[in-house]
């Protein structure tokens, strides 16, 4: 018969109190680990799209050093509709792409409308949303949706944006940015500095219509791919809650062709010497105006 051992240990199961205990602090140390994680993957998104802000930059000087030291418009409407993201194709190493694309034809028409469908990870933000909405048209119709584009040229500071920020409107040439619609710039007409003055910045997220944020669920009005013409902008500013009305707020407010990223307190540009900078959301109205601007006079402007 086998003797009972008072010493031997006698092992139980968790109660039900240790059990949720145990859950509680796994759940503790998740809640904590969490946002350290998150904020790991925005740094490396933020990183990739710096780097391909960086690599449009060089690209644009190495377009300028094979044309008159110009760089491109930033779109052309004569003899057809096209932005100047085709022409850099063969310096971000696309060439295949930038050879077939016919600038005798609409950016979205003929040989040139599924070369705007492809779907470049340069032009898209590691940080902005994948799922990007597209015109009912489209659904209607059956097309395929233009490959994304989360950065666009800084064409001009809009006369209404002066106003609404209590400042003086300039004349039109004070007001332009370094890719000028219809006209190749000269680099040395960027008075101001070509490492004070933005060339390129983020309006991502589109054609999905986002204020603050918050996603509408509708769709822009503009700039729906890559190599839509009106990918690039001209800053107006916006009212609060607004995507229209010219105002004092002037980063990550509305992308609906104003500069809007999904990183935290700012955005990232590409400056005229080719050298990328993260602006704050909350740069002064005047300021960013006059870092837009190739030739305002503003020469002491700064990032910080």
């Amino acid at each position: 018969m086998k003797q009972h051992d008072p010493d031997r240990m006698v092992r139980r199961a968790f109660t039900l109190i240790e059990l949720l205990v145990v859950i509680a602090i796994i759940a503790i140390l998740i809640g904590l680990l969490l946002p350290a994680v998150q904020k790991v993957r925005e740094a490396a998104s933020r990183a990739k799209c710096q780097n391909n802000m960086k690599q449009f930059g060089l690209a644009l000087h190495n377009y300028a050093g094979t044309n008159n030291e110009k760089f491109p418009a930033s779109r052309i409407s004569a003899p057809k509709k096209r932005s100047w993201t085709p022409h850099a194709l063969a310096y971000v190493e696309q060439g295949s792409t930038g050879t077939k694309w016919n600038n005798g034809l609409h950016w979205n028409e003929g040989a040139n409308r599924p070369l705007s469908e492809t779907k470049f990870r340069l032009f898209i933000c590691p940080s902005a949303p994948d799922d990007r909405r597209q015109p009912p048209a489209f659904v209607l119709a059956g097309l395929a949706p233009y490959g994304p584009g989360d950065y666009g040229s800084t064409n001009e500071v809009k006369t209404d944006f002066y106003p609404a920020n209590g400042l003086t409107t300039p004349a039109a040439a004070a007001r332009q940015g370094v890719l000028e619609k219809e006209k190749d710039v000269p680099i040395l007409a960027v008075t101001d500095g070509t490492s004070n003055t933005i060339m390129l910045g983020e309006d991502a997220g589109r054609p999905n219509l986002m204020i603050r944020n918050r996603d509408t669920g509708i769709v822009t009005g503009d700039g729906h791919g890559w190599a839509d013409p009106d990918c690039g902008f001209s800053i107006s500013g916006v009212a609060p809650g607004s995507n229209t009305n010219p105002g004092k707020c002037v980063v990550n407010c509305s992308n609906d062709s104003e500069f809007y990223s999904f990183h935290t307190d700012g955005m990232n540009t590409t400056l005229a010497d080719g050298s990328v900078r993260f602006v704050r959301a909350s740069i002064d109205p005047a300021v960013l105006a006059a870092l837009v601007t190739r030739a305002g006079g503003e020469t002491n402007a700064t990032f910080d």
